[in-house]
């Protein structure tokens, strides 16, 4: 019985993991466009796992979300 219980945790929490990221996916598609659950899941393990990477990433966020410079004026002549 108790064998059971672990088998049974063993398989149940990947599938419950798998089940919940593609409900998650398939819940944040708009249009034609699908994205992926990957993405947030994943950077969870950068945080703890590779620092450098998280912080790249939140850089590269940072650097798309600020305004293109404008052009420079020209002179008067």
């Amino acid at each position: 019985m108790d064998i059971l219980l672990v088998v049974a945790a063993v398989l149940g929490f990947p599938a419950l993991l798998a089940g919940v990221w593609y409900w998650s996916s398939r819940r944040s598609s708009q249009g034609k466009v699908r994205r992926g659950a990957t993405g947030g899941m994943l950077g969870v393990v950068d945080e703890v796992f590779r620092p450098e990477t998280h912080q790249a990433v939140q850089i590269q966020r940072i650097q798309h979300e600020l305004p293109t410079p404008s052009p420079a004026p020209k002179p008067k002549s």
